[in-house]
């Protein structure tokens, strides 16, 4: 069993991921800068904060304090998902991510997994665009697979939110929401869904409309004509 960060199912399977919403932006900083400017990692604390506190490539634009960040890291540490790092005569004390060792994850999903704990569900096209920055990812195709890999991955580590039939505009978000947050989630990607569709649709729904007024209006054609009244003025 792995404590909070998925435990084992009798299959061998491990459940969903489940990191607050403190945690998984600590877990996307350090991914990121291991990726993006590997000189200036592992982070110290106070890199660490700014890293979390960026107004640049974040979503939503935190502000969070030292000992939020401190706390969150003690947590995913006890969760195997980072450790303290001490350089040789080095007094700061740093900061580093488990992900690659933990989840046996290479640099194209770990690009995309910090793009969607930095600035949370994105279309495919905003995915590619914004992960390239630390990994190449050569075209949606591409993205796709690491998608697809990261979905399959046990525990899950993204998720699509998009319904199976719509191939534009598909959105992806990162698998380690508490399930209330999901839910709230999948009742948001509906309503986008709904909207879209009836954006998309919106000649045939008139039409229909107007079908269903024309017939309204032969029917009370007819019962005015059995009773025998005035047709009304339109």
């Amino acid at each position: 069993m792995r404590d909070a960060v998925g435990e084992t199912t009798t299959d061998g399977a491990e459940s969903a991921v489940a990191l607050d919403p403190i945690e998984r932006r600590v877990l996307g900083v350090l991914i990121e800068k291991q990726l993006s400017t590997p000189a200036s990692y592992p982070l110290t604390l106070n890199a660490l904060i700014a890293g979390c506190n960026q107004k640049s490539n974040r979503d939503p634009v935190l502000d969070l304090e030292p000992y939020e960040v401190q706390e969150a890291l003690e947590r995913l540490r006890a969760r195997g998902l980072v450790s303290q790092y001490f350089s040789a005569g080095g007094r700061a004390e740093k900061w580093r991510t488990l992900d690659r060792e933990h989840w046996g994850i290479g640099g194209p999903e770990r690009a995309v997994l910090a793009e969607l704990l930095l600035r949370g569900p994105q279309s495919m096209g905003e995915l590619r665009a914004r992960a390239s920055r630390m990994v190449p990812i050569a075209d949606l195709a591409a993205l796709g697979e690491v998608l697809e890999a990261l979905a399959s991955h046990q525990p899950p580590l993204a998720v699509r939110l998009s319904p199976p039939g719509q191939r534009r505009g598909v959105r992806w978000a990162h698998a380690l929401y508490p399930e209330t947050e999901r839910a709230a989630l999948r009742t948001e990607e509906g309503a986008r869904a709904a909207a879209a569709g009836g954006g998309g649709g919106g000649a045939g729904a008139r039409s229909g409309v107007r079908e269903q007024l024309a017939a309204l209006e032969r029917r009370i054609a007819r019962i005015e004509q059995h009773l025998g009244l005035e047709p009304l003025e339109p």
